[in-house]
């Protein structure tokens, strides 16, 4: 693995404990549900967040100019420390709970977008895939171990206050770390002169096209997020935290070991097959039983996610001009969480309906299936390899 600046891993430690803290909500529609929520309501309360994190993301592409990005990333721990501790008080369906997650999407989105900005501005453009790929570890491995020690930590009668105490602790941890960070220099972090218009990035068709095909990948997200873990839990005997421990397993090992060859591939070809995979996936979840079925459904997600996240976002970012990177990353989170919140929002209605989750994966699947061909598309037009 390249070696980077001492930034780098200060910033992917803190974001290690902020994703810690943020995974134990996976669970959180699993208390929802337990004080009596349909999955409408889930759907709704568990991606509520997402609109107030996408306007934030809009707004930090026009604020991050000129500004300190550690002070940034502070204030973003500042406010999920707020939003953390809130949820210690709620113990029924209460009218504040959209409040909380508001605030919660705020800071959620301020710590991520600020965190990896840092690492975007601490690389060179050629390091860019390979460094938020081994970024992104910190963030994904959350997954499996959150996720687990929550279960575990349910099942021994704890309540989910617990839980909530946890994440309070862990982002804590993130703010102190903070104080320790050095400096990006003033030609990274300062005042840059001459920028762009981000309109104009949409107007060229592969910056548009990977925009789309990160909204469809983030709404494959959201749905696996607040789905999966009652599916496993109405639909069959296992324990959901199988599928999260398997998936972050495989996508740490191509983060690890793959990522050099990954930054080389063709990347239309290689995104377009990707999207194949995870369509896969959500087609195998309509065939719920054993736990090697469960298992391989986590191996074929941590494929996808393991490498789609870091390809996509470093490749809009690097289609940016220099001095809109990071502009272009905050755009990038802000119609992620857009696909997550409006997949979320909408098949949370379709699950209500149909009386089953397998109709919210089959949407899933045809959506992959449609980016994939979108991205090759790309590849046909340009001709070449590129």
């Amino acid at each position: 693995m390249k070696k980077y600046a001492p930034i780098f891993y200060v910033v992917s430690l803190a974001n290690l404990c902020f994703f810690l803290g943020n995974s134990f909500f996976i669970l959180l529609p699993v208390y929802l549900k337990n004080l009596g929520a349909s999955e409408t309501y889930i759907g709704i309360i568990n991606n509520i967040d997402k609109i107030f994190l996408i306007l934030a993301a809009f707004a930090l592409g026009s604020l991050i100019r000129g500004h300190d990005r550690v002070r940034m990333l502070r204030q973003g721990y500042v406010l999920l420390l707020c939003a953390y501790g809130a949820y210690l008080f709620i113990d029924s369906l209460a009218w504040y709970i959209p409040f909380i997650r508001v605030l919660h999407g705020i800071g959620f989105s301020v710590a991520m977008i600020m965190g990896s900005t840092i690492v975007f501005e601490s690389v060179a453009p050629e390091d860019a895939t390979e460094a938020i790929g081994i970024y992104g570890i910190t963030g994904a491995i959350t997954n499996a171990v959150s996720p687990a020690v929550g279960e575990l930590l349910l099942s021994r009668g704890c309540p989910h206050q617990v839980l909530f105490m946890l994440s309070c602790v862990f982002i804590a941890a993130s703010l102190g770390l903070t104080f320790f960070m050095p400096r990006l220099s003033q030609g990274q972090s300062g005042d840059e002169k001459n920028s762009s218009s981000m309109g104009l990035l949409f107007r060229r068709p592969e910056f548009a096209a990977y925009m789309l095909a990160a909204f469809i990948f983030g709404g494959g997200f959201g749905v696996i997020i607040t789905f999966l873990p009652n599916f496993i839990r109405t639909d069959t005997a296992l324990n959901y935290s199988w599928f999260f421990v398997t998936y972050t397993a495989v996508l740490i090992a191509i983060r690890l070991f793959f990522m050099k060859r990954i930054a080389t591939a063709h990347t239309d070809l290689l995104v377009a097959a990707v999207f194949g995979v995870g369509a896969m996936m959500n087609i195998l979840l309509n065939f719920p039983g054993t736990l090697a079925w469960l298992l391989s459904v986590g191996i074929l997600y941590g494929i996808t996610h393991g490498v789609l996240y870091p390809v996509l976002n470093a490749h809009v970012v690097n289609l940016a001009p220099q001095q809109e990177r990071g502009r272009a990353n905050a755009v990038f989170s802000a119609v992620f969480n857009g696909g997550m919140m409006s997949f979320a929002f909408c098949l949370g209605f379709v699950i209500d309906y149909c009386g089953n989750y397998l109709a919210a994966f089959n949407v899933c699947a045809v959506a992959s299936v449609a980016a994939g061909a979108m991205i090759a598309m790309l590849k046909y037009k340009k001709g070449p390899f590129r």
